[in-house]
């Protein structure tokens, strides 16, 4: 899905283009439209861009001034520039600044659909040709900054800076940061694995995430990054001092505005990893830049807010932190064997406890208690120890699904923990995977209510805001997804789009609002987010089948009887 913004200053031909677009069915497109050249500023400093149709003469900012500043966030945004002159100046300036098409308002609705399939064409082709992944191979194999590793690792284990700092070791270290100044922080992890994934295919997809995001980012960020623990991606940023960008009327960093530009690089990111690594990953950014002494804290938070949404079983969300949403706080209801096997079999049975399926985990803790057995025979501390690693792993279970009341006084269970381990295997089996069973059962329903809460979360902000701004990425946002998966949750989750929700509710509120008798039918429309009351009645009788104005004659007619 690519998104388009329209601009204008003349809000009829702003709906009449939203409504053409809407109804065609050549390419699906996400709708962004704009009044004027700062609304669209506004919209393009939080939100990606892909296409941008603006007319050329605006008010207070022409498009060509627009168009710097939407390059600037978004370099490899199309432009094509719409207008009802023929000016060889404005030609020409749009040909030296690489403008995809310029079109003039006589030519039509079939050169406009044309030149947009054009520019979407050419972001494909580019798309294609992009090396990113293989850029990010090839500095992989550089030599590693394995100094900074060391540092940011000593910080996110809770060491001070003044401890770090005055170790001899660090002091050749050249940092990209400064020590004494706040940072912000920013954190990455995949959603899921796929079985076939070996420890350094996984490396490798870290590292290309990784720097994947990095090149994206503009110069005026400096930054320095990690991957800790082999699992988890941290980026650490602070802004140019010398840049004027992001700054308020103050001099000081508006980290609110950056927050909300990084999110709309994290969803290309997304995107890109998805299509060109085949692994969805989510994200979670700081609420505002802190002092290096608090990074420890700071990761232990983000890191918790992760995983709370991976218990929750959302993927691909972009969670700001910043929020005074109650996703934040909401809680979970809810022969010999190779020394590689028993991780392997641990990690799959981690992934099917995840994804609670439960004939796969029945399969997995089988396999599981018969390599520790074989374990135990051969070398009995090595078979202890992967019994209790085993037996950590259901318990972080156990605890990350509120559980421990169910089991508190299930005595057998209790002494599966506390014996070394069991002597009557056939019966610790079938209660350890009973209660891997028990444990599936708990995340099939999470998953479906934890669904199910974000359905009605996002009605629920459509209901509230049928007048305001329903783009998909203002949806997105309000439910810490990435737009684009947003729009294929929503379509498996409901069997409609999320447009035909929208396109409903509008309807109905617009009946009932015409059943009232209280506002004129212009007001009903601004009401609605119509800024053309014809654009609205075009819309009204395509769905309700008669005019509004029809529509509340037979309703008059009706009550009158």
């Amino acid at each position: 899905m690519y998104r388009l913004l329209i601009v204008d200053d003349e809000p009829a031909i702003v709906d009449g283009l939203m409504q053409h677009f809407q109804e065609t069915d050549e390419f699906e497109l996400d709708l962004c439209k704009a009044y004027s050249a700062f609304d669209a500023l506004e919209l393009v400093k939080k939100t990606k861009i892909d296409v941008v149709l603006s007319d050329i003469r605006m008010p207070g900012k022409t498009g060509l001034q627009l168009m710097d500043e939407i390059l600037f966030y978004w370099p490899a945004c199309r432009i094509i520039f719409l207008t009802g002159y023929s000016e060889f100046d404005y030609v020409y300036t749009a040909i030296q600044k690489n403008v995809d098409n310029y079109i003039l308002k006589t030519e039509g609705l079939d050169t406009i659909l044309a030149a947009i399939k054009q520019a979407i064409q050419r972001i494909d082709e580019e798309s294609r040709n992009r090396t990113i992944v293989e850029r990010a191979e090839k500095q992989m194999m550089l030599i590693s900054p394995l100094m900074k590793k060391e540092l940011f690792e000593a910080l996110l284990s809770g060491e001070t800076t003044s401890d770090i700092f005055t170790n001899g070791r660090f002091a050749e270290v050249g940092l990209n940061l400064q020590a004494d100044q706040p940072v912000f922080m920013l954190m990455g992890k995949v959603d899921n694995w796929a079985e076939e994934d070996s420890y350094t295919n996984k490396l490798d997809v870290l590292y290309s995430i990784k720097d994947m995001l990095t090149s994206q980012l503009p110069s005026l960020f400096r930054i320095e990054d990690i991957v800790h623990d082999h699992s988890i991606l941290v980026w650490f940023i602070q802004l140019d001092p010398n840049t004027d960008r992001f700054k308020g009327g103050n001099g000081q960093t508006e980290w609110r505005e950056i927050i909300n530009y990084l999110k709309g690089i994290l969803e290309s990111v997304q995107n890109n990893s998805q299509d060109l690594l085949g692994v969805s990953l989510s994200f979670a950014l700081s609420k505002e830049a802190f002092e290096w002494d608090f990074m420890h804290k700071e990761f232990e938070r983000l890191k918790n807010v992760l995983k709370r949404a991976m218990v929750l079983g959302q993927k691909m969300s972009i969670i700001d932190t910043g929020t005074s949403d109650s996703l934040l706080s909401m809680e979970a209801d809810n022969g010999s064997l190779g020394m590689d096997e028993f991780p392997k079999l641990l990690g799959l049975l981690e992934k099917y406890m995840d994804e609670g399926d439960d004939n796969h985990v029945v399969t997995s803790i089988s396999a599981i208690i018969q390599n520790i057995k074989h374990s135990l025979a051969s070398n009995y501390l090595s078979g202890l120890e992967r019994y209790y690693t085993f037996m950590l792993a259901l318990l972080s279970h156990v605890n990350n699904l509120n559980m421990p009341d169910m089991l508190k006084d299930d005595n057998d269970f209790a002494n599966l923990i506390i014996m070394e381990h069991p002597m009557e295997w056939e019966s610790a089996e079938t209660q350890l995977i009973e209660l891997g069973e028990h444990i599936c059962r708990i995340k099939k329903e999470q998953h479906e209510k934890g669904e199910n809460l974000l359905i009605e979360r996002i009605h629920r902000f459509i209901q509230e805001n049928l007048g305001g701004d329903l783009s998909l990425a203002r949806i997105a946002e309000w439910v810490y997804f990435n737009p684009s998966y947003l729009s294929r949750f929503y379509k498996q989750a409901t069997g409609r789009n999320l447009s035909e929700y929208i396109n409903t509710a509008k309807a109905e509120a617009a009946a009932g609002l015409l059943e009232s008798m209280q506002l004129k039918i212009n007001e009903i429309a601004l009401s609605l987010g119509f800024e053309s009351p014809s654009y609205f009645t075009a819309f009204f009788k395509k769905m309700m089948g008669r005019t509004p104005q029809e529509y509340r004659e037979n309703y008059i007619q009706k009550t009158r009887k």
